[in-house]
């Protein structure tokens, strides 16, 4: 840690790590400090007479404007929210319209038709900007790319992919994100696994038996997905799909991928391992979509998009950790706070001094109210009480929460669940046989 003083009664600590940051921020509290100031990149608290700004940025030779230049620096991204008017659910609508099913949702106007089979196709992580960044204007996915829609709210696989499936949103399905709080077994659970996050040990408890649902295509259709214990090739999952597609019983197909979202967590959105992987899919695709059966209609989409991030150590934040029930949840970027009853107050200013720029706090049921996690009216299932918990805070910039250690770090170069435009804007492709 470095420090400048700045005036008669003002400092300005520069701190090295977000450790030393939280770990300071602590103990000025315990010391008996106030809150004062708070902006992108510093946190001003003030003691007796005195005021001391706390930040990780370098700025040379301090004054009395480094707050403002701190705010200066900030890089906003473009914010999207969820709109549910114009999310892949409302394709599901229109697919479940045209074979004479109710709708959830106002229906999009893709042109369907009934006589026409039809495949969802549904690439992990391909947001739009991962299309037109990563692959060139001749490629097939580029050539019948149709518009752009919203990827539901929060914009991640564990709740994307299970709102395609269902055709309804999170608050309905209480699949919000990726790992939740069971109240049977008091432990954070991912659903998908039913494993532990943070040590990868069993529960025997998954969102599969707690949050049971049926797919949108009821009987008329068949689900194709990886063989998730092994490294499955997408021309695997495309083989599968083919030989479906020429079943006179099998009107649609619900198909999922893994790619180009895995690669893209380790390696970064725009990184040439995530350009390689895409032009290998793109090839496929490409061959794929020749070889379907006359009157195949195929929609390509994605359950969300991605954005290069960097890692804040939240786990570490002792004056955060120290007012929860217990450790937070449901997804790095869209991350989910029981509160210790009489401490709301004094979580929010925390909070808000900081990770202000970085993340907005809300009251869960002022996050439900404005629609983020599903549309106005829809019912909200009984398992989002303990899931959402008291507060939800949401990713608006380029950081994720680590809010559980683990023995050994695993760092994400690219991440998603917050509502940036790369996260939330996902592709319609789409070929008519």
């Amino acid at each position: 840690m470095k420090c400048f003083q700045m005036e008669k009664n003002i400092q300005y600590w520069e701190m090295e790590s977000y450790e030393e940051l939280f770990d300071t921020f602590a103990d000025f509290l315990k010391d008996g400090a106030d809150i004062g100031d708070f902006g992108f990149g510093f946190t001003e608290l003030i003691k007796e007479d005195k005021k001391y700004i706390l930040s990780l940025e370098h700025i040379d030779n301090p004054d009395k404007t480094v707050k403002q230049k701190l705010i200066q620096s900030e890089r906003k991204c473009n914010i999207v929210y969820p709109d549910y008017t114009d999310t892949f659910l409302n394709v599901i609508s229109e697919i479940r319209k045209v074979y004479g099913k109710p709708t959830y949702y106002p229906c999009s106007e893709l042109g369907l038709e009934k006589d026409h089979k039809i495949i969802i196709l549904v690439l992990d992580g391909l947001g739009e900007n991962i299309l037109k960044k990563n692959l060139g204007e001749d490629s097939f996915l580029r050539t019948c790319y149709v518009r752009s829609v919203h990827s539901i709210f929060p914009s991640t696989t564990a709740a994307a992919t299970t709102a395609i499936k269902t055709g309804k949103s999170p608050i309905v399905t209480g699949w919000t994100g990726w790992e939740n709080y069971i109240k049977e077994i008091n432990r954070n659970v991912v659903l998908f696994t039913g494993n532990i996050y943070q040590t990868g040990e069993s529960t025997g408890v998954s969102g599969y038996h707690i949050l049971p649902y049926t797919m949108f295509y009821e009987e008329k259709g068949i689900c194709v997905e990886p063989d998730f214990s092994k490294k499955e090739k997408l021309n695997s999952i495309l083989k599968r799909s083919l030989k479906y597609n020429q079943k006179t019983d099998v009107l649609i197909q619900y198909v999922y991928y893994t790619e180009p979202d895995s690669t893209m967590h380790k390696y970064g959105a725009y990184s040439k391992e995530a350009k390689d992987i895409l032009k290998r899919m793109d090839d496929d695709l490409r061959n794929y979509a020749k070889r379907l059966k006359e009157n195949t209609t195929l929609i390509i989409t994605a359950d969300h998009g991605h954005i290069d991030v960097e890692p804040i150590p939240l786990f570490a934040c002792g004056a955060i950790m120290e007012l929860l029930n217990r450790v937070p949840s449901n997804d790095s970027r869209c991350l989910t706070f029981s509160v210790r009853k009489g401490k709301e107050k004094e979580f929010e200013m925390r909070f808000k001094a900081l990770f202000y720029g970085k993340y907005n706090l809300y009251k869960t049921e002022e996050a439900i109210a404005l629609g983020f996690f599903g549309k106005k009216g829809d019912s909200i299932n009984e398992r989002c009480k303990d899931f959402l918990a008291d507060y939800v805070a949401i990713a608006i910039s380029k950081y994720y929460f680590e809010y559980v250690e683990k023995k050994e770090r695993h760092l994400f170069k690219s991440h998603h669940a917050g509502i940036t435009q790369d996260e939330m804007l996902v592709p319609i492709c789409m070929v008519k046989r």
